[in-house]
Order: C-alpha cells, then sequence, then structure tokens
C-alpha cells in the first residue's frame, strides 16, 4: 500500500493532484478566523449593501455611492454568499482563494508547456509556497482574481499560438474581458504586454492581423460593456457615478496624473524580490544566467525575460504605485525561477551528480512556515476574548435576550469599516449616518429618534434599534448619554492588541435596555 501511494505521488497526474491539494490546503487553512483586513472591507461593506437592499447594479460604500471597481468583482462575493448561506470570512474571500488556487494549476500548464517535464510542478510550489501571494490569496479584493486572469489569457495563447481560428480569438478576448472587469482596463493590458516580445518575433502578429481578430475584439468589448449597461438601465437614475467615468479616472488619469497611492520609482525594485520571497534569488539568479548567455538561451525564455520586463516598465511607469501592484509579475518570476532550478538539475545529473532532497525540504518547509503564520497565528491575533468579530457576538447576545436577531434595525456612527458585515441580520438595510452630520451629542434616546426620523424619512421603533458608534476615548463617548436607558457594549483588546500593547479606535453599542421612551409609554397605557 505505502509503495503505491508512493508511486502514485511521483506519477504526473499524482504529482499535479498533490501540488493541487496542498496549494488548497495553504489557501483555506483558517481562512475564516481572521477578521476583516485592510480593503477587503470595501468589498465587504458593498457587496453587503446590494445582499441586503437587492440593489445590485448601484455599488454604495457605507451608503454613499462608491463605484470604485467594475461590477463583477462584487457579483463573485454576492454569488459564493448565496452557495454559502450568507456573507462571511469565508464567502467574501472564497474568490479570491478559487482564484488563486487555479493561478497555481495555470503555472504548472505553463510551465509544463514551455519549459518541459518536471518545471512546471517545481513553477506551481514555488508560487504556492510564496509568502506574499498566498498572504494576499486570501484577502478580498480583486488583484489576485486579476492575477488569475493573465495567467489564464497567456497559457491560452500559449495552447496554439499560431492559430488562427475565430473560436480562439473570441475565447482569449473574453478572458481579457472578465478579467478587466474585476479590476480594471490592466486586464487587456498585461497580457498583451506580456505576449508582445513573441508576437514581435519572427513576424509572427502579421499571421493575425485579420477580420476574424476584429470580430473576437468587438466581442470581447461587448461582453465588457455589459455590466456598465445593465447598471445604467436597471440602476437607480438619481446614482450618480458613472461606472466607465470612473474606469477613465482610475485607469488613465492615475496611470499619468496620480492623485493617490504615489509610491517612489524604485517601488517594485524593492517588492518584486520581496514578494517572490522565499524563492526570490532562484529567479535572479535565473535571469542573470539567462542574460549573460542571451544568445544561447531558449527562446521561451527569452520571451519571459522580455516580458517581465515590460510588465515591470509599465508598472514602474505609473505614477500610482503601490507594493501588491506587483503581484502579476510573481508567477511569471516563479516560471523563471523553476526554469533555472530544472536547468541545474539537469546540469547536476549529467555530471553524474545525484541531487538530494533540499529543494523538497526546502518547499515543505515554506509550505509549514504558510500553514504556521497564515492559518495559526494570525487568527490567534484576532482571538482571546476581543475584537470585532467578539463585540459583534456580545451584540447579538444582548440583544437577542429582547426579541429575534433579525427584528433588530442597525444605526451605524461613523463606525469600523468592518463591523458591518458581521452585524448583518438579514433584516433591514443599514442606516449609516456620516461623521460630519448633526447628530445630536446632548439631550436623550428621545431626541436622537426624532432626528433619525427627519434625516431617513421613516419610521423607527426605539425598542429595535441598536445604536452603534466608533469611539477614540471611551470616557468621551459622543452618544453616551444614551447608558440611560441603553445596555452598553463596547469592544475589549484580542489578543494581537494584548500582545504588540496596540490600541486602536473601538465600538460602542447602545441597545435599549426596556426604559426607552417607547416602552415607557406602553408600560403607562397598560396601567
Amino acid at each position: 500500500m505505502k509503495n503505491s501511494l508512493v508511486r502514485f505521488v511521483k506519477s504526473d497526474q499524482g504529482a499535479l493532484i498533490l501540488l493541487l491539494g496542498v496549494s488548497g490546503l495553504l489557501l483555506l487553512f483558517g481562512l475564516g478566523a481572521r477578521e476583516l483586513w485592510g480593503a477587503e472591507t470595501r468589498w465587504a461593506n458593498i457587496a453587503l449593501q446590494m445582499l441586503q437592499t437587492g440593489d445590485y447594479f448601484d455599488p454604495y460604500l457605507k451608503g454613499m455611492p462608491y463605484y470604485d471597481k467594475p461590477l463583477p468583482s462584487y457579483w463573485l462575493i454576492t454569488a459564493t454568499a448565496h452557495l454559502m448561506g450568507g456573507l462571511g470570512n469565508g464567502s467574501l474571500r472564497l474568490p479570491s482563494v478559487l482564484a488563486a488556487w487555479l493561478s497555481v494549476w495555470l503555472v504548472y500548464l505553463l510551465g509544463e508547456r514551455l519549459y518541459g517535464k518536471g518545471t512546471g510542478l517545481i513553477a506551481g510550489w514555488f508560487l504556492a509556497t510564496t509568502f506574499f501571494f498566498v498572504f494576499w490569496a486570501r484577502v478580498a479584493t480583486a488583484d489576485v482574481l486579476t492575477v488569475c486572469g493573465v495567467l489564464a489569457a497567456v497559457w491560452w495563447y500559449w495552447r496554439a499560438p499560431n492559430d488562427t481560428r475565430l473560436s480562439r480569438y473570441c475565447v482569449f478576448f473574453l478572458i481579457l474581458a472578465l478579467t478587466s472587469l474585476f479590476k480594471g482596463l490592466i486586464g487587456f493590458i498585461l497580457p498583451g504586454l506580456m505576449l508582445l516580445p513573441h508576437l514581435l518575433g519572427e513576424g509572427r502578429w502579421k499571421n493575425h492581423l485579420n477580420p476574424r481578430l476584429l470580430l473576437a475584439i468587438l466581442v470581447g468589448g461587448a461582453v465588457y460593456m455589459l455590466p456598465f449597461m445593465l447598471s445604467q438601465r436597471y440602476g437607480t437614475p438619481t446614482f450618480g457615478p458613472s461606472g466607465l467615468g470612473l474606469v477613465f479616472q482610475e485607469n488613465v488619469v492615475r496611470f499619468f496624473k496620480p492623485f493617490d497611492n504615489i509610491g517612489p520609482i524604485y517601488t517594485y525594485l524593492l517588492y518584486l524580490p520581496v514578494y517572490t520571497l522565499p524563492w526570490a534569488p532562484c529567479w535572479m539568479l535565473g535571469m542573470w544566467v539567462a542574460v549573460r548567455g542571451w544568445k544561447h538561451t531558449e527562446a521561451n525564455v527569452r520571451w519571459l525575460i522580455l516580458g517581465l520586463g515590460l510588465l515591470f516598465l509599465f508598472f514602474t511607469a505609473s505614477g500610482s504605485r503601490r507594493s501588491y501592484y506587483v503581484l502579476p509579475l510573481v508567477p511569471f518570476a516563479q516560471l523563471l525561477a523553476a526554469w533555472w532550478v530544472t536547468r541545474r538539475m539537469a546540469a547536476r545529473q549529467a555530471a553524474g551528480k545525484v541531487s538530494g532532497p533540499g529543494w523538497t525540504k526546502g518547499i515543505a518547509g515554506a509550505a509549514g512556515f504558510l500553514l504556521l503564520i497564515l492559518g495559526v497565528v494570525y487568527p490567534w491575533t484576532n482571538g482571546g476574548g476581543g475584537g470585532v468579530m467578539q463585540f459583534t457576538q456580545d451584540v447579538r447576545a444582548e440583544a437577542i435576550k429582547t426579541a429575534p436577531w433579525n427584528e433588530w434595525r442597525m444605526v451605524l456612527v461613523d463606525v469600523d469599516n468592518k463591523l458591518p458585515m458581521y452585524l448583518q441580520n438579514n433584516g433591514s438595510p443599514f442606516y449609516y449616518v456620516l461623521p460630519d452630520s448633526d447628530i445630536p451629542q446632548t439631550g436623550g434616546s428621545a431626541a436622537l429618534m426624532a432626528w433619525l426620523e427627519k434625516k431617513s424619512g421613516e419610521t423607527w421603533n426605539p425598542d429595535r434599534t441598536i445604536i452603534v458608534e466608533q469611539y477614540k476615548d471611551l470616557t468621551q463617548l459622543p452618544l453616551g448619554y444614551l447608558t440611560a436607558d441603553h445596555q452598553l457594549i463596547t469592544t475589549k483588546p484580542n489578543n494581537g492588541a494584548r500582545l504588540f500593547h496596540s490600541k486602536e479606535n473601538g465600538s460602542a453599542a447602545f441597545i435599549p435596555n426596556g426604559k426607552t421612551a417607547g416602552n415607557v409609554l406602553q408600560a403607562q397605557a397598560a396601567e
């Protein structure tokens, strides 16, 4: 039995299954135990408001129009939320996880096709054990979706680079359109830049100048425009921001005249090595070996280096630079690393030297490190009876003592962006109060409810309304006067806060305790 298992793992099919299985474990282990982090709070809040209102064509962030990204990246999240029975850490991050898992598979396929047996497998393992790739794969943003789309387009091209059939063109441009609908127009640009050196070599581009290519471009363009047209047709007429207008601002204006995320010109020179750890030395050595013997280097390796160079120059030329923008380069760098490793192993074998288990141990060590840090340590820092998730559990536990959770309405006053997803109750949409509002800072709950009804134009039941606000100092709660007839619940420190002695803004929830104006009037009427 043991020998049969070893033979299976050493077979091509078994080795691939092992790679994909371990990759899935690295991506999923402890995924739901970590609180929302960074930019994923935007995806969570926009998807949540879509689910609460049933409006999937007008993206809102905390009640305000926010068309920062195309709609499909939010639709993927709402789809997984429906499939998994609600929006949570797992359903929110699952699209990114699946994209990363497919990316590992695509890197394997590219390596096997372009550089020979075994190279794809090593490239897949390198990518699956790259710390920052797995880190961002477990974060709900569109960045790893973009990586997957770029790899899919490049893989599709390399399956038959000289094929000029309409069907192949259509699939290629559909992939580009879908990739661009996740984050932006780089879904069209990055695969084009990556493939440009091969198309220019030996005049291959001439073979693809035909009417079928133009027709496929039109098909891809129509698919790309479809969500924007649906938004225009079925969205709220008074929504405001134009999806296509934001595409121009985020992709064209930001490139030439950035208005945020302005990093130094050497940003990616620093972060490409960092984002490919622990395997950065391998691709660097591979590039040095290939460039040193450029004339004798394999054509496909020259293409890979030139394509990487074009991507690097494109991102560097953009005025808007952030560390994780380098993610689309990471799989191709690991392909180069895998090529160097297999070339080195072949040279040792030709010299009569036997390669030891060093690479296997290194990959296993990297996988174990990822499991420990991302699957155990990070979730632990969010535990310990504190943090946002525990706060919302405490709020729910107190609220259901009075009424079922889905009967409560939430008023969120300048709250932590993490809170809305964890406070969802399948009830009415949240009412968001912005920080510059004229919400009463003194008085009582009756005055606050009167203000709320005037601002919202709705009728509110004070005995089924939870008010949540954010604070810097617990002794100076702006709505502290509500404690006269509300139960106060506040955020407690989690393990991470205790360990690092960090002090962040907290959240305070005010839950009616039976002494609100509504309950008092009911009691008087009963008497």
